[in-house]
């Protein structure tokens, strides 16, 4: 368990620069738009542990805004569920 945490770990820090490259560079497409929603639902995957109605206002903002940055962009958003409502 202990080598496959180090490993993950190890992915993640090869990721960062990449992740900060994503939302600091500006969106001048949809698509690059698209990116940034995805980028955005994985740093706020909290919000969809719970279905939408059970979670608070703020979390529910964020989570149909990212979905709708998402569909306008023709991506899928990365926790989207049948059962959201598609």
């Amino acid at each position: 368990a202990d080598t496959t945490m180090k490993h993950a770990e190890a992915i993640l820090a090869r990721l960062y620069p990449i992740e900060q490259a994503i939302m600091q560079t500006r969106a001048r497409t949809i698509t690059g738009l698209g990116v940034k929603a995805r980028r955005a639902a994985y740093v706020m995957s909290q919000y969809w542990e719970e279905p939408i109605g059970q979670i608070d206002w703020e979390a529910q903002a964020v989570r149909l805004l990212i979905e709708a940055v998402c569909d306008v962009a023709r991506t899928v958003s990365p926790f989207r569920t049948v059962s959201d409502g598609e």
